[in-house]
C-alpha cells in the first residue's frame, strides 16, 4: 500500500501471525486509486494461498472491512457478539 503515516496502530494479523502496521491516514488520488490499492493488497495476501487457506484469508479481509465500516478499532471484538449461536 501507500506510505504509512501517523498515527500508526499495530495489531496482530490473524491470517499470517505477523505484526501489521495500520494507519488511519492515507493519501489517495481519488476513489479509483483507493480501490486499486485494496485490489493490490488482496492480490498480495492471496498470491501464495490455495484451497481453504484462501477462504480463511478472504474471511479475515471481510472481518477487517466490517471493523472499518462499523468504526471499531483494529482487532476489536464486536460489542454485540455474545458468543452464543445465532448472534
Amino acid at each position: 500500500m501507500s506510505a504509512l503515516c501517523l498515527p500508526i496502530d499495530c495489531r496482530e494479523d490473524r491470517a499470517f501471525g505477523k505484526g501489521v502496521v495500520m494507519s488511519d491516514e492515507f493519501h489517495f488520488n481519488g476513489e479509483d486509486d483507493a480501490r486499486a490499492e485494496i485490489r493490490a493488497a488482496v492480490r498480495y495476501l492471496l498470491k501464495s494461498a490455495a484451497g481453504s487457506d484462501r477462504g480463511d484469508i478472504v474471511r479475515e479481509i471481510i472481518a477487517i472491512v466490517n471493523e472499518v465500516a462499523r468504526g471499531l478499532p483494529p482487532g476489536s471484538k464486536d460489542p454485540l457478539d455474545d458468543g452464543m449461536p445465532g448472534g
